[in-house]
């Protein structure tokens, strides 16, 4: 018997040891697939974002919002413009672990729409804030781009040329944070667009059009 349990015990011991291996890797692989999918989300917005302000900028108004919903639960909306492509903008939240940069836009007192980085300004080489519209000259009119490399998060104002390091992506802890879009409303008239650095984008709705926020 006691030639047994000395068998016994270590396989035991060998077979908990790999099993808490698997776990934790399996926990590791679980957080990055959901990291990928949350950086996917944020480009997707920051480019909305762009479309946006294109939008504002040619008069265009909104003609129909569809909300885009995830296992029964609305995590965004689709919103259709009369004169440019659909775009779809994610509002859930989106920062589970470590620090998400919040990329948004704001407008200055010159009346324009300029890229903000965790509510400070954007600033090109030469000291100039980087506009949000498509249609500036030299880097005005860029698309920040995120990307997640070696649990670290990185922004590209240069189309990915050159990438500049942020806050660790992924940590032991972390609460969640706010998404980009933190609320999505509207009226009669117009859809309006809160951000994460309180800004709030008000869209014209196209005359007639009705639709319910739930």
């Amino acid at each position: 018997m006691k030639r047994f349990l000395y068998v016994l015990l270590p396989l035991i011991l060998m077979t908990s040891c790999h099993q808490a291996i698997w776990d934790k890797l399996n926990d590791h692989e679980e957080r990055i697939t959901r990291l990928e999918k949350i950086c996917n989300q944020l480009n997707t917005n920051i480019n909305s974002l762009q479309a946006i302000v294109d939008a504002l900028n040619a008069r265009d108004y909104v003609k129909d919002v569809t909300p885009v919903t995830e296992n029964g639960t609305v995590v965004g909306y689709t919103i259709s413009f009369n004169g440019r492509n659909p775009i779809t903008i994610y509002n859930g939240k989106n920062g589970e672990d470590g620090h998400t940069p919040k990329i948004g836009i704001k407008k200055d007192t010159d009346g324009i729409w300029y890229w903000t980085l965790d509510g400070d300004w954007i600033y090109d080489s030469v000291g100039e804030k980087v506009r949000a519209d498509a249609s500036g000259n030299g880097r005005d009119g860029i698309t920040p781009l995120l990307k997640i490399e070696a649990d670290y998060w990185f922004v590209s104002y240069d189309n990915g040329v050159t990438w500049s390091q942020l806050g660790k992506a992924v940590g032991e802890q972390g609460a969640d944070g706010d998404s980009m879009f933190r609320n999505v409303w509207q009226d009669d008239k117009n859809v309006y667009l809160e951000l994460a650095n309180g800004e709030t984008i008000t869209l014209p709705k196209q005359h007639g059009l009705t639709w319910v926020y739930v």
